[in-house]
């Protein structure tokens, strides 16, 4: 996979020989250009955390689109999963914990540092959980810590699971007790009610991920546990979400990655045929977020080239074009590049900040009525928190409804994705469309036996609504096995499903203690069997 990564506002005097995980031939604590608290600003260290957290989350994000059938995968899981595809993500997360560790140890005498340290923690903790959920255990408590272990050790997720819980709770507690505001917010604006729904949702997030091995992390009642969290504030409303907000500045690089993909030059993605089908013909109506998540550049047929001119006729394949002009592959087609790249299907407007399909059919670059790339990452919204609710409610009996809370999942992805970027067109879509939609998902809900079934529903609905973070769609899938009519490769029935990636290679290469992983290795909360999902 073709990525980049642009930082800016670097600490100067940060580099990969910070990073403890990696680094053994000499002590960082004797080097004069190691940032110590003594030489530390907690405001810049804090900004700096807050664009590695974007930065990180967007690329580990990238990363299962395509496994994840949004993106087409035009090779093998394999290739997608590869020993050097995290190579980045790796450093930028311990050059992130080593940034989090300075924090902390400023904030430990400092009362004015209490809030710095609460958003610091909850940062980190949000980027530890996604790391474990990708790869299981990893170097933590020993990590960046080179002179006294310069080979750090593993840690098991479920002890780095337990420890970023002990963390919410202590950030909620310092949230409460400060008294002083960290003056570049990037998310919430300093406003700590806020910050407490999010910490809230994020434990709530992490008790949904684990209810399969809830009592591994210590939880004996994971029930009572939900019920408690639901008594406080959570991520209720769209002005809680917990997104990032990209800004349309080219220098330094500020635009949403969907954007710089899709519109700075000419696509080299294609877009997949499941996500697509599942948006348009999936069900009597057409999903009322098409023309915001999709932009198609071109009304030509595709007929004319490879794979298009014969995958019709192929019993392997799926769906080869779904028409409309709809132009992307099957999860598994290898057959690629053949100079179509203006005639694809993009990204829209949501959520990185493209454009809204209104039959234009001009190349994406050339679009006039963009946003510039001010698109969002959706991280936990309040979309994402209700769909985990009605899974709770359905599956752990929470007490809560989960017709109710599907219902309103559902609501609060079209109401956020049809106000983005203010649309005022003649194809932007209606409320009556909006309720015939959620109407078929209720009656299909309510029409079919078991539990199993009804949460395969949810879990569809949660898919369509996670566009902009297939990290939700991975995590459930593993944990769920739904959608249940998800795409299998084309070239293989019966393929081997990555359930975690494998560690960087770079860092098995540097440090003693790591043994590379297999990517058939599930992480400690995905207890379903082997070949279990595909």
């Amino acid at each position: 996979m073709r990525r980049t990564i642009e930082y800016f506002g670097r600490i100067a005097l940060i580099s990969i020989a910070m990073l403890g995980c990696e680094v053994s031939d000499f002590d960082l604590q004797d080097n004069p250009n190691f940032l110590t608290p003594k030489s530390a600003d907690p405001e810049y260290l804090l900004n700096e955390i807050q664009y590695q957290f974007q930065s990180l989350m967007g690329l580990m994000i990238l990363n299962t689109d395509d496994l994840m059938r949004y993106e087409a995968m035009t090779d093998t899981y394999g290739d997608l999963v590869s020993v050097t595809v995290l190579d980045t993500e790796w450093e930028s997360y311990f050059e992130a914990l080593n940034n989090s560790k300075t924090i902390e140890a400023l904030a430990e005498n400092d009362e004015t540092l209490l809030f710095h340290n609460a958003i610091n923690k909850l940062l980190l903790g949000y980027l530890t959980i996604t790391m474990v959920d990708y790869m299981g255990a990893i170097p933590y408590t020993e990590a960046v810590v080179p002179s006294e272990y310069p080979n750090p050790g593993l840690e098991s997720g479920i002890d780095i699971y337990k420890k970023v819980l002990n963390d919410i709770d202590r950030a909620i507690l310092d949230i409460e007790n400060s008294t002083f505001n960290f003056s570049t917010d990037l998310f919430y604006d300093s406003d700590k009610d806020k910050w407490i729904a999010f910490a809230n949702s994020f434990k709530l997030k992490i008790l949904v991920q684990t209810r399969l091995a809830s009592s591994e992390i210590g939880v004996s009642d994971i029930a009572l546990a939900i019920n408690e969290l639901l008594e406080k504030d959570l991520i209720d409303s769209e002005t809680k979400d917990f997104q990032y907000t990209f800004s349309t500045v080219e220098e330094p690089e500020s635009r949403h990655r969907y954007f710089r993909r899709g519109y700075m030059s000419n696509f080299g993605q294609y877009m997949g045929n499941y996500f697509m089908f599942m948006l348009k013909d999936s069900k009597s109506v057409v999903d009322p977020r098409l023309r915001y998540y999709l932009y198609r550049q071109s009304d030509s047929s595709p007929f004319s080239i490879v794979p298009y001119s014969t995958c019709l006729q192929e019993s392997n394949v799926d769906y080869c074009y779904i028409g409309d002009f709809y132009r992307g592959l099957d999860h598994g087609e290898s057959r690629t590049g053949f100079g179509d790249n203006e005639e694809r299907t993009v990204y829209g407007l949501y959520p990185g900040g493209g454009t809204f399909d209104e039959d234009q059919f001009v190349s994406a670059p050339k679009t006039s009525t963009h946003l510039d790339g001010a698109g969002i990452l959706p991280l936990l919204t309040s979309s994402f928190v209700k769909f985990l609710r009605a899974e709770a409610a359905l599956m752990l009996s929470t007490g809560e409804d989960p017709e109710t809370l599907l219902r309103e999942a559902i609501q609060d992805s079209m109401d956020k994705v049809l106000s983005f970027g203010e649309v005022d067109s003649d194809f932007e879509s209606t409320d009556e469309e909006v309720e015939a939609y959620i109407d078929e998902v209720l009656f299909n809900f309510n029409n079919v036996a078991t539990n199993e079934q009804k949460l395969d529903i949810i879990i569809m609905e949660y898919y369509l609504a996670a566009f902009g973070n297939s990290m939700e769609s991975y995590n459930a899938y593993r944990r769920t096995g739904y959608p249940s009519n998800i795409q299998v490769p084309i070239d293989n029935d019966n393929p081997t499903f990555p359930r975690s990636f494998p560690y960087s290679a770079r860092a098995v290469e540097i440090n003693s203690s790591l043994t590379q992983k297999l990517n058939t290795d599930r992480v400690f909360w995905d207890t379903n069997p082997e070949g279990f999902i595909k």
